[in-house]
């Protein structure tokens, strides 16, 4: 490998210490989510139509359909000092739509059974923000460029990830104790990730025209789509008319169709190091690349005790890892600018998009009770853990799509009015999250040649805060 080349690499296209929230549970449609009905692991008496647990449909035995969605919801995220002091990146959007459509059909006979279908969109992470630095700051080396520079740098980033599933549920009682089911999910996931850092800086010259300039700029854009299909399979137990027991398998979500693009481009321009001059330009664009998305392999328990009016829940749900892959597979071809004929077999490296995950474990806890006639009350708690982190990736080429961001954590508490033909809940959704180590990705406090004008990273603070009012309306035929 030649020392340009080698020089190249140590420059390139810097890993992303954020992108994404990497998190299995972020959607109310989860164990514990009370305001989708049938959100349980464990029999509950629900008479939602939708369940996480397939199993728990043989227990509904009337047709139904269900809507539910965020009436509102409110979402703040913020990256404390994101790219130096009191720059932060801060993004703030709120959401009005339905979230689940689905419909329950109950086929009597002798062997009788139920199915479910569903359309679910899931918002999964919004986040766009930018931050510049403008003023004078004595960037170069006074050797060639004595005194303060006037000094610009800019950063903007955009990550936006949505998914639309359809799924098709069937659950079958084997006696009065023992249920089974399976769930067919097939999901549509588009993603579109860019990251773009300019710093820039004017050579005091003695010149009061047509100063040379010094520029460092990264640039990377990517659009991915990828058709997914996964299949859940369950049991119900109920050991007695207060106790009942859930368990759940999910197996890895199975590719069906990827399509992605790269736009990037890496430029220096008049940079010095150690007395040398440094001009490099690595662009390129490529289309029809294929795009893949892994979900794990996951095991779920779940609890639920009846008491008088009302129910205590429990639940949890193992994840296993993620090997690191590339979400986005570029070709090798040319990048370096000009071309050499053997620097194009790298640059599939320095383009990708790549995602690991390692194994976690969630829990949850939910509680309902009788308020009056007719009206039940209910709250959870569940916790969101982050499946990224950057010890599972190869940091030195490419670009993260998600990374350890936030430990979120959902709380939910409203009321259910259960009338003949309908049930109705309306509540509160909170979620919280905090990351105390996010590694910037640029800092314009300390702009300097040997850190080719993109200052030393520090770990700085990041959250994230949602609240939303919540609806789910069930009607029964």
């Amino acid at each position: 490998m030649s020392k340009f080349f080698s020089l190249f690499i140590s420059l390139l296209l810097v890993y992303i210490g954020f992108a994404q929230d990497a998190n299995y549970w972020s959607s109310a449609y989860g164990p514990g989510g009370f305001f989708v009905p049938g959100a349980t692991i464990a029999k509950n008496g629900d008479s939602g139509v939708l369940f996480y647990n397939p199993a728990l449909l043989a227990f509904n035995t009337k047709n139904s359909s269900n809507i539910s969605g965020s009436v509102y919801n409110f979402n703040a995220l913020n990256i404390k000092d994101g790219t130096g002091q009191g720059l932060d990146l801060r993004h703030q959007y709120t959401n009005i739509m339905p979230v689940i459509a689905s419909n329950t059909i109950y086929l009597k006979g002798k062997k009788p059974i139920t199915l479910a279908y569903a359309i679910v969109y899931n918002p999964i992470f919004q986040f766009n923000a930018s931050q510049r630095r403008d003023e004078q700051v004595n960037v170069l080396s006074d050797n060639y460029s004595p005194g303060k520079e006037f000094y610009v740098g800019q950063y903007v980033h955009g990550n936006n990830i949505n998914e639309t599933s359809g799924i098709l549920s069937f659950g079958k009682s084997l006696n009065k104790k023992l249920a089974i089911g399976i769930t067919g999910i097939f999901t549509k996931r588009r993603q579109s990730f860019s990251h773009n850092i300019t710093s820039r800086a004017l050579i005091n010259d003695n010149s009061t025209l047509f100063q040379k300039l010094v520029t460092v700029s990264e640039y990377y854009v990517t659009n991915n789509l990828t058709f997914n299909l996964q299949f859940k399979a369950g049991l119900s137990y109920s050991f007695n008319e207060k106790n009942h027991l859930g368990l759940m398998i999910s197996l890895p979500n199975i590719h069906l169709h990827g399509k992605s693009d790269i736009l990037a481009e890496y430029a220096i321009n008049n940079l010095r190091i150690s007395g040398t001059e440094i001009f490099l330009l690595g662009s390129t664009r490529q289309t029809k690349l294929n795009s893949i998305w892994k979900r794990p392999l996951s095991v779920a328990a779940g609890y639920t005790h009846n008491y008088k009016g009302g129910e205590i829940y429990l639940a949890s749900e193992f994840f296993n890892r993620v090997l690191p892959y590339s979400i986005v597979q570029p070709r090798d071809e040319a990048f370096i600018r000009p071309d050499t004929g053997t620097s194009n077999v790298f640059s599939a490296s320095q383009l990708s998009f790549k995602d690991a995950g390692k194994s976690l474990l969630n829990f949850s806890v939910g509680v309902s009770f009788p308020l009056k006639n007719e009206v039940k009350g209910f709250v959870s708690l569940r916790t969101d853990f982050s499946y990224a982190g950057r010890e599972l990736i190869d940091n030195n080429n490419g670009f993260s799509a998600s990374s350890a961001n936030y430990d979120l954590y959902h709380f939910q508490g409203g009321a259910n009015i259960k009338k003949r033909k309908f049930n109705l809940k309306a509540g509160l959704l909170i979620t919280y999250g905090t990351n105390r180590s996010h590694e910037q990705l640029v800092n314009f406090d300390n702009p300097r040649e040997a850190n080719f004008l993109e200052g030393t990273k520090q770990n700085v603070r990041a959250s994230r805060f949602s609240a939303g009012l919540m609806l789910a309306y069930v009607h029964n035929f």
